[in-house]
């Protein structure tokens, strides 16, 4: 039986971007491993997909006997590059990694999505303090996206293929075998945060809408392009029934919006971020992030192939070499190991080869993150900071100014 089409979504463009979801957790002692072990086998009971293979030809995840011995590592330091020895069609959907305080969890994309993978990091943490208590059903259907669809008239607002597309430079002598596997981080103390969300709110827009347009900005110092198209994934979960949001959904429910403004290069930030909410508010009216999937949908209920439905996703959902990702809150209250406190918290995408770059956001403690997965020789890694501190020091002159 084929598992949730919305997997699909994630299973094109593993040159570019290999589908993988990351968490970094600084805790404020060691785990126990033996009760962290006990508790993996519990999540494996709930959500088994974990411990499969996934089949891409059929999009189906196939048991291949694997055990949470394949996918607990302690380790003395963990490394970056173990991101691209990952695998989803040869190895189970997750791997943890654990080393002293740190906790580094990598997820499947192709299972879930970045809510999913909060979703499992809750799930895993529940399962550490009282195992047997987490008796819970994971719910992998979409029949309340299927209803959407039938409710909401199709529109043309969610162009994926905008003509002028944001782009980061490439460097000269860029394909060194000196690249390498680098998470970026710089971070946002809660007293901006707090400003920046009062600020937002006064000028009627969101903080999505400020993040949006602070990295549109950035990137197009570099690029000098007019214009500012991004990509926004939405969580359509906020679109279920309450009884399906009740649910422990560890599964792939993301469409996205596609943001298209024309944009000055020297345009302040806030008629940049207004332009952004506008065109947001359009779009979110219209529903149109389900256009990122409809076609493939309708040509599922027509029997086509994984292949075939592939070639919809590259016309809808296609990978975009400058993304943006926003992962919102993550909840401390639901990520605690039995009294051990959870220091920081990062989340964040796959890995992506410099001059291809993503931004993910996302909050902990009141601590805005900034994230970037990438791949690159020490210079383009510096590169890839360089446009985060633009995108920081945007929001930052944005607390001053106004």
């Amino acid at each position: 039986m084929m598992a949730d089409p919305l997997n699909i979504l994630h299973t094109v463009g593993f040159q570019e971007l290999y589908p993988i979801v990351r968490a970094e957790l600084q805790l404020s002692s060691s785990l126990d491993r033996d009760r962290l072990i006990k508790a993996v086998q519990r999540v494996h009971q709930i959500i088994p997909e974990l411990v499969r293979k996934y089949d891409l030809n059929h999009n189906q995840f196939v048991n291949a006997g694997f055990t949470e011995d394949d996918v607990i590592h302690f380790v003395d330091c963990p490394k970056e590059n173990v991101a691209g020895d990952l695998d989803w069609e040869r190895q189970p959907q997750w791997a943890i990694y654990v080393s002293n305080q740190q906790l580094i969890v990598y997820g499947s994309h192709i299972l879930f999505d970045g809510a999913g993978f909060k979703e499992l990091l809750y799930l895993l943490a529940a399962a550490y303090n009282h195992p047997e208590q987490v008796q819970v059903k994971n719910h992998q259907d979409i029949d309340g996206i299927k209803r959407l669809i039938k409710q909401v008239p199709s529109t043309s607002k969610n162009n994926d293929h905008p003509k002028k597309k944001l782009f980061l430079p490439k460097l000269a002598n860029s394909q060194s075998a000196a690249a390498k596997y680098q998470m970026i981080v710089q971070r946002i103390s809660a007293d901006q945060f707090r400003k920046l969300h009062q600020r937002t709110h006064e000028a009627g827009i969101t903080l999505n809408d400020l993040f949006m347009a602070a990295f549109g900005k950035a990137v197009q110092q570099y690029c000098g392009i007019d214009e500012i198209n991004l990509a926004c994934p939405t969580d359509m979960r906020q679109y279920l029934s309450d009884a399906e949001q009740n649910q422990l959904r560890v599964q792939n429910l993301t469409g996205r919006y596609n943001v298209g403004i024309k944009a000055p290069l020297d345009e302040n930030l806030v008629a940049t971020a207004m332009q952004i909410h506008e065109d947001m508010n359009e779009a979110k009216e219209q529903r149109a992030f389900l256009e990122s999937f409809r076609t493939m949908l309708n040509n599922l209920a027509q029997g086509a192939t994984v292949r075939e439905l592939q070639r919809d996703v590259e016309q809808h959902y296609h990978v975009r070499e400058i993304a943006y990702t926003n992962m919102a809150i993550i909840d401390d209250h639901r990520l605690t190991f039995n009294g051990i406190e959870v220091q920081t918290a990062i989340l964040s995408g796959g890995f992506r080869r410099m001059p291809h770059y993503q931004i993910c956001v996302n909050t902990f403690k009141n601590q805005l993150s900034l994230v970037a997965n990438v791949i690159g020789t020490p210079e383009e890694i510096q590169f890839a900071r360089s446009v985060m501190t633009m995108m920081r020091l945007y929001l930052w002159l944005y607390t001053k100014s106004c």
